[in-house]
């Protein structure tokens, strides 16, 4: 499992967005409509952002760990 095809089951929806705010893409979640953290250069950095964001950066790493094991078949 990827990290982009995790985030969806978790509800992430990434979206495009003003260059302004540093970056053209940002992350909302279905349960939070409303809320977005915007300023992404690309997709994978905002599936990232999400997963830093929700998780803390020690859990976030854990987290990619196991997802790479995953498709290494392990």
């Amino acid at each position: 499992m990827t990290l982009e095809e995790f985030a969806k089951k978790c509800g992430v929806v990434i979206m495009e967005c003003d260059h302004l705010w540093g970056g053209t893409f940002g992350w909302s979640t279905k349960e939070h409509p409303n809320c977005a953290e915007l300023g992404f250069k690309t997709e994978k950095a905002a599936y990232k952002g999400w997963m830093q964001t929700t998780f803390g950066d020690a859990a976030a790493k854990e987290v990619m760990k196991l997802l790479k094991e995953k498709n290494n078949g392990k």
